[in-house]
């Protein structure tokens, strides 16, 4: 079963091994005669011409063939998005749980957490559905509109899908169940011109990307009726080995924009709050990985991103990244950018303070994600 998690390809693709063997032959290096005689070698049959052609037609015509057709399917996709009015929610009805209200699923969920005391600068929340991260959702958000007066937050989230190899931002307003949320296009144009790029050039990015989504519905219900805007951008991955800088050497570096957003958030007369929508590790067979889910391999695991954590909460962002990437990020780790992003951001800012960590399991699908919420502490 192959999807395009992008969105540019509509469906889901299914495909015998057979098939799947055709598919990974289809790199721009095969002719068709090539295609035909490999097939011949692994299945010891002939793949006719007009099979093959069918093949590929239907492939061009479901947007899975990189082809002119897939082309024109793409700039109309980005072009869609970019005249409309909002960004649109991908999915409401998987917001909830079961026939449950969205309002009362959040408010029970809210309800797991006590209150803490002071103010704060921005913190660390999953982006996991709301079902599974819930009690780390909790601990960040259940006591937000007293602990800060903010009317501007800036939400940094994790580009799982895109195409982007920088940061990417959006200027749409982002729709909730309960009405439209602002974007604050000023202080994005002013990102925009001390960074020196354009950060939305690929915004498309976000059409799909659920991790700011499920903050800026969060925000909505919990801020109730206090006007609020956004300022959404989606972070790369710093793991590899260009570090920070984006692999395909256009954008931005991860780290100058994390200066230069705390910079703006600490000279802009408007309260910021900024959040990193990100969760932590991905691990069992459900994500191709060997490690068992028994309880000593998730103590493991849980010493593992505790220790990685303990880097942000001593104020050293680049030892956090380092120590992720040293290990090529063996737990899978998906926020690293985000995480990474927000504490150099807020440095000096707050002092960061882990109130929470969770690891939601699934074990019958060998699904194990972990997050955790940690606040910035003024």
């Amino acid at each position: 079963m192959l999807r395009d998690p992008s969105g540019f390809a509509s469906g889901v693709l299914s495909v015998s091994q057979a098939m799947l063997h055709v598919l990974a032959l289809l790199d721009g290096r095969h002719a068709p005669i090539d295609i035909q005689a490999r097939f011949m070698m692994r299945f010891g049959r002939m793949l006719y011409s007009d099979e093959l052609a069918g093949l590929l037609g239907q492939l061009d015509e479901a947007g899975f063939l990189d082809s002119p057709r897939f082309a024109a399917r793409r700039v109309a996709a980005i072009d869609a998005y970019r005249r409309s009015a909002v960004r649109r929610l991908r999915d409401p009805d998987s917001l909830s749980s079961g026939d449950e209200p969205l309002a009362e699923h959040l408010d029970r969920m809210l309800a797991l957490a006590v209150p803490a005391a002071g103010r704060v600068a921005g913190f660390v929340a999953p982006h996991l559905d709301y079902s599974r991260g819930g009690p780390s959702y909790a601990r960040a958000y259940c006591d937000l509109a007293a602990r800060t007066g903010a009317r501007r937050f800036v939400i940094l989230g994790t580009n799982h899908f895109g195409e982007s190899a920088a940061v990417v931002g959006t200027r749409k307003d982002f729709e909730t169940p309960w009405g439209v949320v602002s974007n604050d296009a000023a202080f994005m144009r002013e990102m925009d011109r001390r960074c020196g790029v354009d950060l939305c050039t690929g915004e498309f990015d976000h059409a799909r990307e659920h991790s700011v989504e499920l903050a800026v519905v969060l925000l909505r219900h919990v801020l109730g009726d206090r006007p609020f805007t956004i300022v959404p951008y989606l972070c790369p991955d710093p793991c590899g080995p260009w570090g920070t800088r984006p692999h395909s050497g256009s954008g931005v570096d991860l780290r100058r924009f994390a200066q230069e957003l705390g910079s703006l958030i600490a000279s802009d007369p408007d309260a910021t709050f900024l959040i990193a929508a990100a969760d932590l590790s991905h691990v069992g067979a459900y994500f191709h990985d060997a490690n068992p889910l028994d309880p000593p391999s998730l103590e493991a695991l849980r010493d593992s991103d505790l220790a990685a954590l303990r880097h942000i909460e001593s104020g050293d962002p680049e030892a956090f990244r380092s120590a992720v990437a040293g290990t090529g990020n063996a737990t899978n780790i998906c926020s690293v950018g985000c995480i990474y992003a927000a504490a150099i951001a807020l440095a000096g800012r707050g002092r960061p303070v882990l109130r929470h960590y969770h690891q939601s399991v699934t074990a019958h699908i060998g699904n194990c994600v972990s997050c955790a919420a940690m606040d910035f502490v003024l």
